[in-house]
């Protein structure tokens, strides 16, 4: 079995490709990412030889001093992998909603010998660099730079300069919005009826090659792609096939992205969905403590089960959802009206909207 090196040393990587004439594959694992020790370890020995033998392997755990110009990817996830040429242009992506050792093989298989042409990538740019203002944070103080900071220092720069706009959060749309389940060979495996891939007249079993002028070797390549578009967009050619896209195609369950938790109007308070119900049906479990949260509680207490929201009644959701929710659909300075239950009773709470300083 070969062993498995991984290089952390970017500059040193790069001059080591070019001389051996090899492509790097550049795997961004944050430490908490649950699938990537099997990977780091090279536990697979089909994995340990494509990685030795067809590329530099580079293993990154922050994005501090990193250069954002030069890896681009969905930095809201925990483990994303590039394969870059000696030259730096980026080939192809790795990662996203499928991180398995089978798609992380089949992966590799179909990009160690890919043609190597591609724009070449823009001066280099750090994070600190590119968003100023995040220099002059306690996070910029930080040993290690989670890939999510560079979404939050942006997102915070828009908030400053007053172009933020909610749709922004809905970066990297996934394939399903497109009505499309990919397997690991960029294959599709499954279309939803009436969607805008079923009605463009793509089929199961077809690759995906191609969205616009940009080529596609995984989910996340596609991903990357639709991330590009604006949200004014109304259609796209995905393997020379004419798609539609409605208003506001970019939307999905955001509640995953660590980057949207920072968008207000924050709440200090939690809760536990209570199974049985298939509306919403939230038990408060945990007040945060501190001044900064106490008005945005407002009356509400430990125990209380929260079931509607402005006079409505939602479908049933998980806190995360639920709070995203609250932000996507609430702005700061208007009143959010709970209805909850406590000790049977069936009350109305009004809270504030509130922009809560860290």
């Amino acid at each position: 079995m070969r062993e498995l090196s991984w290089r952390t040393d970017c500059g040193a990587a790069f001059t080591e490709a070019k001389i051996q004439h090899k492509l790097l594959f550049v795997l961004f694992a944050c430490p908490r990412a649950k699938n990537a020790p099997p990977i780091l370890r090279g536990e697979n020995p089909t994995l340990a030889r494509l990685l030795t033998e067809h590329f530099v392997p580079v293993h990154l755990a922050s994005l501090k001093d990193i250069d954002l110009n030069l890896f681009r990817f969905d930095y809201d996830r925990q483990l994303m992998g590039l394969v870059l040429t000696p030259e730096g242009n980026t080939l192809a992506r790795w990662g996203g909603e499928d991180i398995s050792m089978r798609s992380l093989l089949s992966f590799l298989e179909r990009v160690k010998s890919l043609e190597r042409s591609a724009p070449k990538p823009q001066a280099p740019q750090t994070l600190a660099q590119k968003f100023p203002a995040f220099a002059q944070t306690k996070r910029a103080k930080e040993v290690c730079y989670h890939c999510h900071y560079a979404h939050d220092a942006e997102i915070e720069q828009q908030r400053r300069t007053g172009t933020f706009q909610k749709l922004s959060l809905y970066r990297y749309p996934p394939p399903s919005l497109l009505g499309l389940t990919l397997g690991d060979d960029n294959q599709i495996t499954a279309i939803a009826p009436g969607s805008p891939a079923a009605k463009a007249g793509l089929k199961v079993g077809e690759r995906l090659t191609q969205l616009n002028k940009q080529p596609l070797i995984t989910a996340a390549d596609l991903s990357f792609a639709l991330d590009a578009l604006p949200e004014s967009a109304r259609s796209i050619s995905l393997n020379g096939k004419r798609l539609a896209l409605a208003s506001g195609w970019r939307a999905y369950d955001i509640s995953a992205r660590p980057s949207q938790g920072i968008v207000p109007p924050l709440f200090g308070f939690w809760e536990e969905p209570i199974p049985s119900s298939k509306t919403l049906a939230l038990k408060v479990t945990l007040l945060f403590s501190g001044e900064r949260w106490r008005a945005s509680q407002g009356d509400l207490q430990l125990g209380d089960t929260i079931v509607a929201v402005d006079g409505k009644t939602l479908p049933q959701m998980s806190a995360s959802q639920f709070h995203t929710w609250l932000r996507m659909n609430k702005d700061v300075g208007q009143k959010l009206r709970l209805t909850i239950i406590r000790e049977g009773k069936r009350l109305l709470l009004t809270l504030p909207c509130l922009d809560i300083v860290f």
